[in-house]
């Protein structure tokens, strides 16, 4: 008994001792935060809001600075996390959800083991959709089998590119997809220019926080959703996960929007010190109740629905650790096209 008081002692000390090591680590330090998105998109847009608020709660009031990364679909940003980016807790970035499980499916270019990231949290959840402009001929998804829909996408790591290849070859969806774009913002400028049709894996929210004229003047139609469970906001829009039929599919579609739960993750590179990840996550958490954060992210038209670095880390494990390779196997031919192919063209070539 007397040992099991003293070992309770040590971890409360532990505990309590780390916030004041955090604070002698961050005082008059900087911050830098690898935003593997560029400027305009919703990714940017979150990782700007919550630094705005997140020094306020990170002992010692680090000061921050914001980089834009793109690149690959954030392939680029998420191994300059992890390769290249300062282990001492004065890195940290963002990127597209799916980059991390990338290594699961085989896919060069990437630098990391996706369980080995420190995961400070995430702001939402998401649920992706496919839009068409409303010039189009296409008004629903069934019209995605008798007309074609000019779309565009960024890299091989952005769920854009993912499940364009999806619909493609598990629905017969008739996609001409224009491959390239740098930032998500050059896609949108290029729908609205007409040099495309719309997009496919698009945040519903991005939409709603980027161009939400586009809902509100009626110039999308939303033909499907790609999530877990649908949007509350489009309970009469299909689900992909409702058209598919197949079994081996519908788990290996399963599989590729399990990402979709942690939303825009935000990570650090491996092996930082425990109290410095704990104090990075103590501060997300406090950001997320954070009552001038949230009128910040609700005058943006921001869906705040957070999870925990911890909760971050548990999906991300258990994603790697109950995939059969039967089913990554199928998820790797569902996406084959997009990946193979968004290395070889661009949009100039199209």
């Amino acid at each position: 008994m007397r040992r099991m008081k003293l070992s309770s002692i040590a971890i409360i000390a532990a505990f309590c001792t780390a916030p004041a090591m955090a604070a002698d680590f961050y005082a008059g330090k900087q911050i830098k935060i690898a935003i593997g998105l560029g400027a305009g998109s919703t990714y940017d847009a979150y990782a700007r809001t919550l630094v705005r608020h997140m020094g306020r709660h990170i002992p010692g009031r680090p000061e921050f600075l914001n980089v834009n990364m793109p690149g690959a679909g954030s392939l680029k940003a998420y191994n300059y996390i992890y390769t290249v980016a300062k282990k001492d807790g004065t890195e940290f970035g963002t990127g597209h959800r799916f980059v991390p499980i990338m290594p699961l499916f085989g896919i060069k270019g990437t630098q990391f083991d996706g369980t080995k990231f420190g995961y400070i949290g995430s702001a939402n959840r998401e649920v992706g959709v496919t839009i068409a402009w409303h010039t189009s001929p296409v008004k629903t998804f069934d019209d995605l089998k008798k007309h074609e829909l000019i779309i565009g996408t960024t890299g091989a790591g952005a769920q854009l590119t993912n499940f364009t290849s999806v619909l493609k070859t598990a629905l017969g969806a008739k996609l001409k997809v224009v491959y390239g774009y740098k930032t998500t913002r050059e896609i949108d400028l290029a729908v609205e220019r007409g040099e495309i049709q719309g997009r496919a894996g698009v945040s519903y929210n991005s939409i709603k926080n980027a161009t939400p004229e586009w809902l509100s003047q009626k110039k999308i139609s939303i033909l499907n959703q790609m999530g877990l469970s649908k949007h509350p906001e489009l309970p009469n829009v299909p689900n992909i996960l409702d058209l598919v039929t197949a079994k081996l599919d519908r788990e290996a579609i399963e599989l590729l929007l399990a990402p979709s739960e942690m939303g825009r993750p935000f990570v650090t590179p491996p092996g930082i010190p425990a109290d410095r990840l704990a104090a990075l996550r103590s501060a997300f958490d406090q950001t997320m109740k954070d009552k001038a954060f949230l009128a910040d992210a609700e005058k943006q038209k921001m869906e705040i629905n957070p999870m925990t670095g911890a909760e971050v880390e548990t999906l991300i494990k258990r994603i790697y650790a109950t995939a059969s390779p039967e089913v990554v196997a199928r998820a790797k031919a569902l996406t084959a096209d997009g990946i193979n192919t968004s290395k070889k063209k661009n949009k100039k070539s199209q």
